[in-house]
């Protein structure tokens, strides 16, 4: 299923609020670690959070780097995804590609189970 406009700013909503949560970081914070001016920081990292704004790629890319997250956890459609992605990123490259060769491997040599297409 295609994300929606609509649909992509909710989850980019909703993981950059989980993300700044957990990282301890308050809104103006955060906002001010991606160069925003301290008195507007935590009224724009609102309205991203609230999906009211979209933030354009440069921004994102600017909110990723300050959280030390991939940019493609903030947009992953499912929860394990996220999850998957920030392990993948968190490997070295070697280790990347030896689990994406394995993978790879797994997913088209072994044979499909019952209801998976």
């Amino acid at each position: 299923m295609a994300q929606t406009d609509v649909d992509a700013r909710s989850i980019f909503a909703q993981r950059l609020k989980a993300a700044r949560e957990d990282a301890g970081l308050t809104q103006k914070e955060l906002g001010m670690a991606i160069g925003l001016p301290a008195e507007t920081a935590a009224v724009r990292i609102n309205r991203y959070e609230k999906a009211v704004h979209d933030a354009d790629l440069a921004t994102a890319q600017r909110i990723a780097d300050a959280m030390g997250m991939p940019l493609a956890y903030f947009y992953a459609e499912t929860q394990v995804m996220a999850e998957a992605i920030v392990t993948f990123w968190l490997l070295n490259q070697a280790d990347q590609r030896k689990v994406l060769a394995d993978l790879k491997k797994r997913v088209f040599t072994e044979p499909k189970k019952p209801g998976k297409g």
